[in-house]
């Protein structure tokens, strides 16, 4: 058992839609976010006239993936109160992400190590999600999106990431990000932008229970502290299929000793059988409509940090 992501931290941004449990009107969201940050604090239930959805997009402080830091309970512990007061729904256009940082900034050799297995598993890591997270505009493949890997095979693509400079972590983020672009699978757009020097997970679909949130950190965790492990290079990889199986080995390099949880790890890895593997796709040229939502998505995103601005402008109180 490898201790290879003791020291990796995490943060979990959970978009969702919720839907007050009985029934209130709202003149807008702030309104609505400084209720549900009300009964946070309070523990208390009020009841309301009239029922209505709200997106809304939950971003948890960093926590730490080793032993001692509670996070699962903290996460379960939030789920549970915003639970009491809401009814948390999902669709489509929900996703759940995950980003990892170390208690140091990711070096340029990590990163590249990181960069490596992302793409020699993209197909096994596909087989693993709902088919609406394929092809999709948010979160889009590497293979079929990024023109640097178009046409390629793994081995050319892991050359490719071989050759970049190492002179700053965030040259790997230009590669898999061009033009800053974080809407791929793995987001390494925060290696130049970010307070705090993240690899994000982009691929998740939108979850209804702390404890599917919770896999989903499991598997990314486990995931890049793998990639830290031993993927130094395409031999230390081509050890493993490039299929679901291969990955499950893969991963095993990752877990952590007292802190990782194989059931949970099993809630993702579990969903297709060891040969799975699934080309991605490009979203190809957007309709009037997709254009549409993709605009209307990129203002919400703007908009659904309100909750989480709100928790922590009454924390620094």
């Amino acid at each position: 058992m490898s201790q290879a992501s003791n020291h990796l931290r995490f943060g979990i941004e959970v978009e969702f839609l919720l839907s007050p449990r009985e029934a209130r009107t709202f003149k807008d969201i702030g309104e609505f976010a400084n209720f549900v940050l009300a009964f946070y604090k309070s523990k208390k239930v009020e009841s309301w006239p009239n029922m209505h959805e709200y997106p809304i997009e939950l971003v948890s402080p960093i926590l730490h993936f080793q032993q001692g830091d509670h996070f699962r309970d903290y996460v379960k512990g939030v789920w549970d109160r915003i639970a009491t007061l809401c009814i948390i729904g999902t669709n489509n256009s929900c996703g759940t992400h995950v980003h990892v940082s170390t208690n140091n900034d990711y070096t340029s050799v990590q990163v590249k190590a990181i960069a490596r297995p992302i793409l020699y598993f993209e197909s096994a890591i596909n087989a693993l999600v709902p088919s609406h997270r394929l092809g999709n505009e948010y979160c889009k493949s590497f293979f079929a999106s990024n023109q640097e890997f178009k046409s390629k095979t793994i081995e050319q693509a892991v050359a490719i990431v071989d050759k970049v400079d190492e002179s700053h972590p965030g040259m790997v983020a230009d590669l898999m990000n061009p033009g800053t672009d974080r809407r791929y699978t793995w987001n390494f757009t925060n290696l130049y932008h970010g307070r705090t020097l993240t690899i994000e997970f982009r691929q998740g679909e939108g979850v209804t229970t702390s404890t599917d949130a919770l896999a989903w950190v499991e598997f990314v965790v486990t995931f890049i502290g793998a990639a830290m492990a031993v993927a130094n290079s395409y031999n230390d990889l081509k050890k493993f299929a490039p299929n679901v199986g291969g990955l499950k080995e893969f991963l095993k390099r990752g877990v952590v000793t007292g802190v990782s949880d194989k059931t949970l790890l099993e809630k993702i890895t579990g969903r297709a059988k060891d040969s799975g593997s699934v080309s991605g796709s490009d979203p190809g040229k957007l309709s009037k409509e997709r254009e549409e939502r993709l605009a209307k998505k990129k203002k919400e995103d703007e908009y659904k940090h309100i909750l989480t601005k709100k928790v922590a402008e009454d924390e620094e109180k």
